[in-house]
């Protein structure tokens, strides 16, 4: 009976450290998972990890494929962490430190940075996929970091720029907080509105635009009559280009004078006319002839003076004959004058006397011989 009861315990008590022991190891299991499996050891330096510690889950294109073996505190402030990733994963973690790449670049190498996992905000590290075009990433060398994600950030970031956007709108509702403000906007209401109701009423030019059917009709004639101006200008441009398009390539007189050589010429020769026409002025202004003279000399001068007393005594004389002085001027001004000398003429050619004289002093002038005069040489 001792017998049986000490073997009882003592079968307890292995059951007991059995279950213990096993229940020790599913929880290593489940704390760390990949036990067996090959790992790779790296490191990233970030300026705040945000709760970071030992033991929390790396991830690689959102895989839990490690975890955080090491985090240190460097002299700079600065925190270097190590962590490990599975060898199957290993691969994917690609860069190099000699190459420096533009964060817009297509091709991007691995980035380390510190993330969240699920809504109560359990730190772990995310590691990017390298492009191919890269080699696998030194494990000697610090992967570089980058701005964490997970919801954590995210929530961080929204709540930044929410604070920007209650910020942007402060500032523009600020102005309303002013009484002249307020002011100016209901006087501005207040003019829309009025405005508004005066066009539907029909007032002023606008009002009568939409509501007065022969002012529209008189608008639409303008618009069709600009429109019309418009076909017609484009129709003169038209002739003009195909004027020039004929001058360009038509065998004409235009033609040859733009790109002929009778242009040329003519260019030639007026430039030449205005060359010798330019040398003549130059002679007449230079030279020492009459026409100088006449231009800048004392030629000129006295011709001036003889011109202008030659007027003074043409407006004299107009001024006397006007008048009625002398002869002329009785003959323009008097008109007993005229009378008289039409009446002479008149009786002369009723004096028939006088008309026998005349016809016989023209007869006795034919009848007589010619005088031939005889020049002597000496």
């Amino acid at each position: 009976m001792k017998t049986t009861s000490g073997t009882r315990l003592r079968v307890g008590i292995f059951v007991l450290l059995a279950l213990t022991i096993g229940a020790a190891i599913v929880f290593a299991i489940g704390a760390q998972e990949n036990v067996f499996a090959g790992k790779t050891t790296y490191h990233a330096v970030f300026e705040d990890v945000g709760g970071l510690q030992q033991g929390n889950t790396v991830r690689v294109a959102g895989v839990n494929v490690g975890s955080v073996t090491d985090v240190k505190i460097g002299e700079a402030g600065t925190i270097a962490v190590y962590f490990r990733i599975i060898d199957d994963a290993a691969h994917l973690v690609r860069g190099d430190p000699s190459v420096e790449v533009d964060r817009d670049h297509p091709d991007q190498p691995s980035f380390a940075s510190i993330g969240s996992k699920g809504l109560l905000g359990d730190r772990i590290i995310e590691v990017s996929v390298g492009s191919d075009v890269y080699p696998q990433w030194d494990p000697d060398i610090p992967i570089p970091s980058s701005v964490g994600g997970g919801i954590m950030a995210l929530a961080e970031r929204t709540l930044y720029e929410a604070e920007g956007t209650a910020h942007n709108l402060r500032l523009a509702t600020d102005p309303f907080a002013d009484q002249e403000f307020s002011e100016d906007l209901k006087e501005t209401a207040r003019n829309l509105a009025k405005a508004s109701g005066m066009l539907a009423s029909g007032e002023g030019t606008i009002g009568a635009l939409m509501t007065d059917e022969q002012l529209a009709r008189d608008v639409k004639g303008a618009v069709k009559n600009l429109r019309s101006a418009g076909n017609q200008v484009t129709k003169l441009g038209e002739s003009l280009n195909q004027i020039s398009e004929e001058i360009q390539h038509g065998d004409g007189t235009a033609h040859a004078l733009f790109y002929g050589s009778e242009g040329t010429e003519a260019i030639a020769n007026i430039r030449d006319t205005f060359g010798q026409l330019n040398a003549i002025l130059t002679e007449v202004r230079q030279g020492d002839g009459t026409i100088n003279q006449l231009i800048y000399g004392e030629l000129g001068d006295s011709f001036m003076t003889n011109l202008q007393n030659a007027s003074d005594d043409i407006a004299f004389l107009t001024k006397e004959m006007r008048e009625g002085k002398g002869t002329i001027g009785a003959l323009l001004t008097d008109p007993s004058i005229y009378e008289d000398i039409k009446r002479l003429l008149g009786d002369l050619e009723r004096n028939e006397i006088l008309r026998a004289l005349v016809r016989y002093s023209i007869r006795r002038d034919e009848a007589r011989e010619p005088i031939e005069v005889e020049i002597k040489k000496e």
